[in-house]
């Protein structure tokens, strides 16, 4: 990655956040980054951040910049990403990084009611699944582009089962063709995923992504009855709308909001528009 490219993602939330480790039911530790409104300004509510698969904070800094003015952020790093303590003996899966967070929930001692569950891509399923399975049930959740099923190369998928982790390091030149031809919109989107790609631990990656890629998530979301605000990206080529729109569908519940580009759904417009859904999920 060059210069210019990383230079984009220098996280000032980090610099305002306390670093927690928090040791899950299963004895894995994972790593939670938490601060708390001003209190002039607090709606006296959490925003617990779920990212996607590989994200790193300085891709959500702008969003959380703006969104820790009003709430208390609890940003939870999953088990594929390097800040996890993962072990051969620790459990993967949907249903195990769905767990994590009702752990985290409860760790925290956070209020369901008084909870923003926040989630994109593959962390916005790993909410679904959550609330599928009812382990937690936020006032407020949030759901940007949840995929039915782990995006990655076609090819890749097949060799997963059989390939050395240290095979990511050679796969590389081939995901981050496939990233900026046919997964971004723009040379921000498409540095951000090449960072994710250059930060990922490929033992960690291959330990859970054989969990997840080929299961598909369809039959969850019509069982989510839960209001939810689901956020696409029209514009976005690496999440699929018309997936998103179906999901819609399938969750009667559910309020559908198009952003238009993913660079929006990582904004402070993100912000303005769940400060703008609030009174909806709160009224009695």
């Amino acid at each position: 990655m060059s210069k210019s490219e990383t230079e984009l993602f220098i996280s000032e939330f980090e610099k305002n956040a306390e670093t927690k480790k928090l040791i899950m039911s299963d004895d894995t530790p994972i790593r939670i980054l938490k601060t708390e409104a001003p209190k002039d300004t607090s709606r006296n509510l959490t925003l617990l951040l779920v990212a996607g698969w590989g994200t790193i904070v300085p891709s959500w800094d702008k969003f959380l910049i703006e969104a820790m003015k009003d709430f208390d952020i609890v940003y939870f790093e999953s088990r594929e990403k390097s800040s996890c303590g993962l072990t051969r003996k620790s459990q993967v899966g949907m249903e195990r990084m769905a767990y994590d967070i009702k752990d985290v929930i409860d760790k925290q001692q956070i209020d369901e009611n008084k909870l923003i569950l926040f989630g994109s891509c593959l962390g916005a399923t790993t909410i679904a699944f959550g609330m599928y399975k009812e382990f937690y049930d936020p006032i407020m959740p949030v759901l940007i582009a949840p995929p039915p099923r782990f995006e990655v190369p076609p090819v890749l998928r097949q060799l997963i089962p059989f390939a050395p982790h240290w095979l990511l390091a050679l796969a590389k030149p081939i995901v981050i063709w496939w990233i900026k031809k046919f997964k971004t919109e723009d040379a921000e989107q498409s540095a951000k995923y090449i960072r994710n790609l250059e930060e990922a631990d490929g033992w960690r990656w291959k330990r859970v992504g054989l969990r997840l890629a080929f299961k598909r998530y369809w039959k969850i979301f019509p069982e989510i009855h839960a209001k939810s605000l689901l956020v696409a990206a029209e514009d976005d080529k690496m999440h699929d709308a018309d997936n998103t729109k179906k999901i819609a569908k399938m969750m009667k519940n559910s309020i559908y909001v198009n952003l238009g580009t993913n660079k929006n759904t990582h904004e402070p417009i993100m912000v303005e528009k769940i400060r703008e859904y609030l009174p909806v999920f709160f009224e009695n």
